[in-house]
């Protein structure tokens, strides 16, 4: 039997572009059959295919050919793949009003979808990225091509992005209404702009940024009583969190809470 190579990197972007970016995340893998699921969340995701055929299976059925690339952004959906072959996998992890201050995509109408980027990304520039051996190098050229994507006139809009960030760091937080208050925007001029940055209302986007802040703590602490943090992060009991859980999952946490899912997940450090 041939033995299994797995590597997987997660990169930080450079000063300017972490006010949109999260972080990169590389994977390669051989004879590996798991690739993680991507829960929904509050960012988008931009994937670049540099290895073998990938499957898309759920929400529906999309196959990305080597070279090819898609962006993607869970809000109610969670997205599953299926590899065949060796996979080479590189990822953008946006932030939560990211995508839209790069690419100007209303994100209401992104969510849950799946957008071929061919009419964004380069094909040389793919091949470029392919051809690299480095992976140092290989998100050197996809920087450069972010950065000239970045549109000053969207960014002017720092007061939503502001309630944005509050919203998913919980920093100092007191809820939707009184950052509705302190932004100085109508209630309806408020849910707009959130929706246009985001994909969602911002009770929704609340509701997931907890969800995401929780797993991920659980994710990167496997040592410690996954009840504890989810009480910590305000829910109200175990029952509360399963409910929670299991409507973004589609699973409990003690199936999903696994070995497997703590070495290989999106948070992974």
């Amino acid at each position: 039997m041939a033995a299994t190579i797995l590597h997987i990197n997660r990169i930080k972007p450079n000063q300017q572009l972490s006010p949109f970016i999260a972080h990169y995340w590389l994977w390669k893998s051989t004879h590996h059959p798991y690739v993680p699921d991507i829960l929904p969340g509050t960012g988008a995701e931009l994937l670049i295919n540099t290895g073998g055929p990938l499957v898309i299976s759920q929400p529906f059925h999309h196959l990305l050919l080597t070279g090819q690339s898609v962006l993607i952004c869970p809000r109610r959906t969670t997205f599953k793949f299926k590899k065949i072959g060796e996979s080479q996998l590189i990822s953008i992890r946006f932030r939560s009003s990211g995508c839209y201050s790069i690419f100007g995509i209303p994100m209401d109408e992104l969510s849950d979808q799946i957008i071929d980027m061919y009419q964004f990304l380069p094909e040389e520039l793919i091949e470029r990225i392919i051809i690299k051996s480095n992976y140092a190098e290989k998100i050197r050229l996809l920087e450069s091509w972010l950065m000239g994507r970045v549109n000053p006139r969207i960014l002017t809009s720092s007061a939503i992005t502001w309630a944005i960030d509050r919203t998913y760091y919980q920093n100092n937080y007191r809820g939707i209404n009184e950052l509705q208050l302190e932004v100085n925007m109508s209630k309806r001029t408020f849910q707009r702009k959130f929706k246009l940055y985001t994909g969602v209302d911002a009770k929704y986007f609340e509701r997931t940024a907890r969800f995401q802040s929780t797993l991920r703590m659980q994710l990167n602490n496997a040592d410690n009583n996954y009840v504890d943090i989810a009480l910590d992060n305000g829910y109200y009991d175990q029952s509360h969190f399963i409910k929670e859980f299991r409507y973004f999952t589609g699973t409990s946490p003690k199936k999903y809470l696994t070995k497997e899912n703590f070495m290989l997940n999106h948070y992974n450090k």
